[in-house]
């Protein structure tokens, strides 16, 4: 597997830890009131942008071609 695979494997593997941790926020805020929901939900959408654009940074930089 070369390295363009590895990374490719890598994405999916967060994109499915962060389905995860979705997934549980989502449970954890079910019950919240909506101010709650109305401050994380917005925290976490940017967190998760900074994930794939970190991975996606780290990638070009070191897969070439």
């Amino acid at each position: 597997m070369d390295l363009e695979e590895q990374y490719a494997v890598g994405l999916g593997a967060l994109s499915i830890v962060l389905l995860i941790v979705g997934a549980v926020l989502g449970r954890a805020l079910a019950n919240a009131p909506a101010r709650v929901t109305r401050t994380v939900l917005p925290i976490a959408a940017l967190c998760t942008l900074a994930a794939f654009g970190i991975f996606v940074a780290i990638a070009r930089a070191h897969v070439k071609g």
